[in-house]
């Protein structure tokens, strides 16, 4: 039954094509996948970058002792369910039991475990909100869809791009800020796509036109300041490799500059943020603002005739130096809420970095929103560029710390690392 349910979501076109490439990618042993995993972590090692990798826990127990090197190397190894399986298709118990058999698996063979990713980015809200608290600190199973790939490459897409496209299920990027977000008990942090498999496989794109692509995403989310998690997979790795370079080069030459992290390195700053909160004070001569952050924290400001020590950043902005602001006069440089703004709201701007005032003063802040306001910048990203475009002055945390703009995370979903891995998924249960 589950064997015939899997070829339905995939159809015959899909399972062919993916059939011959694998034998083409993988040997029965794992030396050759292997040897590719060790070139790629040693080209991104070039530019300082360690990735993160998803490794189903079935994998971790076939090759425990490769997972802890690649662990003392510096490389996250994130959970990646048990078996490589399409958790929208099991029952939230199934799916519950995927994710406490790779928890299990992990901790007997000494891998670290901070956070996971599931096959096909399949895990559900609903498994998310019955995951106990302390067992993850980060999710990654949200897409977001950059319009980066050209109507003509569309036109020759092949089943696997159509399949994955249809197993992603991703917001686009016009719609949803690309930052992590969190969660009841866990951080959220989204992929970037078109990824390598619907690029490559999908799409027929050779390395040159995914560096090309993923060019195009990485200098967006610079420009918007938000976070490019860029998804692979180590099948792939010897043709990805110049692409990655290339990002890699590209991001060391953007300023201000691009901050490149794994997974958990993400989820640890956004928590470490979440804790961030300014102190407002009425003196005779106007505001004291008193930041209370760490030392990492990046606190901006614009508009405003003195900003104490501080220096240019991006724009309009400034990079305050110090952890302490004397704004004159009846400067109100904050983000006002008015009180019919749903909760939801104020937490999406608040993790965002604004400094908001719901209060009695919150209409005479340089930036006012109100429910006129949300009906008509209706998305997340209408809203951040109402608020970026506005003329008033403004003080705010930045996303990223040490002055970065933007965030790069380069992750590769380790599957499996032979034709026996793949062999077995037919005969799960």
């Amino acid at each position: 039954m589950k064997l015939r349910k899997w070829l339905a979501l995939r159809g015959p076109k899909y399972v062919g094509r993916r059939a011959t490439i694998l034998l083409d990618r993988y040997g029965i042993t794992p030396s050759k996948a292997a040897d590719r995993v060790e070139g790629c972590i040693a080209t991104l090692a070039e530019y300082d970058c360690l990735p993160t990798l998803p490794t189903p826990g079935r994998v971790v127990e076939r090759y425990p002792q490769f997972l802890r090197y690649l662990q003392e190397a510096g490389v996250e190894i994130a959970v990646h369910g048990y078996d490589h399986v399409d958790l929208g298709a099991y029952s939230l118990a199934q799916a519950r039991e995927q994710l406490t058999r790779a928890v299990q698996a992990f901790a007997r063979h000494g891998i670290e475990m901070h956070g996971f990713r599931c096959p096909y980015l399949s895990c559900t809200d609903d498994v998310l909100d019955v995951l106990p608290k302390d067992v993850f600190e980060y999710s990654s199973n949200k897409a977001i869809w950059w319009d980066v790939v050209s109507s003509t490459d569309e036109h020759s897409a092949t089943a696997i791009f159509d399949a994955l496209s249809r197993f992603y299920r991703a917001t686009p990027a016009d719609e949803k800020v690309c930052t992590p977000w969190t969660r009841t008990n866990m951080v959220e942090i989204p992929v970037s796509l078109p990824d390598d498999l619907q690029l490559h496989d999908g799409l027929n794109l050779g390395s040159e036109g995914m560096a090309q692509v993923w060019g195009q995403i990485l200098h967006r989310t610079h420009r918007r300041g938000e976070l490019f998690v860029l998804q692979f997979h180590p099948e792939l790795a010897s043709l990805c490799r110049p692409a990655l370079a290339a990002m890699l080069r590209q991001a060391g030459r953007l300023r201000p500059r691009v901050w490149i992290a794994r997974l958990r390195d993400i989820s640890s700053w956004w928590q470490e943020k979440a804790g961030f909160a300014a102190t407002v004070s009425y003196a005779s001569t106007g505001l004291d603002i008193t930041f209370t952050c760490s030392e990492r924290a990046t606190i901006l400001a614009r508009g405003l005739d003195d900003c104490g020590s501080a220096t240019v950043w991006d724009g309009q902005y400034l990079r305050l130096d110090g952890r302490s602001l004397r704004v004159p006069g009846h400067c109100r440089p904050f983000v006002g809420l008015a009180s019919d703004c749903a909760k939801g709201t104020a937490s999406f701007l608040r993790e965002q970095g604004y400094i908001l005032d719901a209060g009695e003063t919150a209409s005479r802040c340089a930036v006012y929103i109100d429910s006129a306001v949300l009906d008509r910048e209706a998305s997340e990203v209408d809203l951040i560029n109402y608020i970026e475009s506005s003329a008033g002055p403004l003080v705010r945390y930045w996303r990223w710390p040490d002055g970065a703009k933007s965030a790069m995370c380069v992750t590769g979903d380790l599957d499996a690392l032979s034709l026996v891995d793949y062999a077995q998924r037919l005969f799960i249960r």
